[in-house]
């Protein structure tokens, strides 16, 4: 298993509210937040925080953005590898 860091550029695709959305630094976003111990509230907003860094995130939306996070954070520490693989954006696809 590689022990390199996460490439903040690769792209995860999450639900927000029906939607997905490709999104950039996820996984940099998680490992960031696991390893501050955050949980619950503080986790979600520290999760919206980090990935608001290197993408739009319309004011309007930001609370599904927070819980959409937050739900595929928590699913992300159960089962690192199942979830990575399902979030993965396949960039060789976009032309």
């Amino acid at each position: 298993m590689s022990s390199s860091v996460p490439n903040a550029s690769k792209i995860f695709k999450i639900d927000v509210g029906g939607d997905m959305i490709g999104l950039a630094g996820v996984e940099r976003a998680f490992l960031e937040v696991l390893k501050l111990g955050l949980k619950g509230d503080q986790a979600s907003k520290k999760l919206l925080e980090i990935v608001g860094r290197t993408n739009y995130i319309p004011k309007s939306a930001e609370r599904q953005y927070e819980w959409a996070l937050y739900l595929a954070y928590r699913n992300y520490i159960a089962d690192p590898s199942t979830v990575k693989k399902a979030m993965e954006f396949d960039q060789s696809l976009v032309c």
